[in-house]
């Protein structure tokens, strides 16, 4: 998940953990905190609050994240023909699940953040799965001040989690997905993001709702919903 307004990097230096997780042929190693909370009372992260409103969402694996790696891990990429080079963007990607999906497929992937730390755990987890540096980079990216840059596809999980940002992230997909691109944004059932499709609408794109299913590590179902956009 990321932060419109905050630029930086959180400090974690608390213990981690690795877990094994399995959407549908693939399994991916996740390198995250196991003490993310300790993050909610660090001085740094309390003046970061104050000054924008941030919040370091990105040390949890939130619903949307499992809910878009099972569908990166069941799209059919090939079209019906040998797996294709495509460059995907996740945009907010926090611990980048569903980017790791991406690549266990095939993808290349850009993993984006408004804070270094979390991209730093997304190099830890690429390097535990045997990811070279060639398949993947990270990157900040400020929703505010996008670059010219298009993408096939861009992923997204639980980046509409307030109202405020779902014009923010209606306009990350209007300015940087590519014609004939595909958009995937994942969210549970949040009344924050009923008016995405309109917003997505509104600049042009098409979007498509679908429900979406997942389970947890522990084995916990999670229902939701998957934002197909297109252009």
């Amino acid at each position: 998940m990321g932060n419109p307004t905050a630029r930086g990097s959180t400090e974690y230096s608390g213990p981690v953990m690795m877990a094994t997780f399995r959407f549908g042929e693939h399994s991916v190693r996740l390198v995250r905190p196991s003490d993310p909370d300790r993050l909610l009372d660090d001085p740094g992260v309390l003046d970061w609050n104050r000054r924008d409103d941030y919040m370091p969402y990105w040390a949890y694996l939130w619903p949307g994240a499992y809910l878009l790696a099972e569908v990166v891990a069941r799209e059919d990429w090939r079209g019906g023909g040998e797996a294709p080079s495509i460059d995907v963007l996740e945009i907010g990607c926090g611990l980048g699940l569903a980017g790791l999906v991406a690549m266990a497929r095939g993808l290349r992937v850009q993993f984006s953040d408004y804070d270094r730390t979390p991209l730093e755990f997304v190099a830890r987890s690429a390097a535990e799965n045997g990811f070279g540096e060639g398949r993947y980079c990270t990157r900040l990216l400020d929703w505010r001040n996008l670059p010219d840059e298009r993408f096939p596809v861009i992923l997204g999980a639980d980046v509409t989690y307030e109202a405020r940002l779902v014009p923010l992230v209606a306009n990350v997909l209007a300015a940087m997905l590519a014609p004939g691109g595909l958009g995937l944004i994942a969210s549970p059932y949040r009344v924050a993001d009923e008016g995405f499709p309109a917003a997505v609408e509104s600049l042009g794109l098409a979007c498509r709702s679908e429900p979406a299913t997942a389970a947890t590590e522990d084995g916990r179902p999670i229902v939701g919903t998957i934002y197909r956009v297109t252009r």
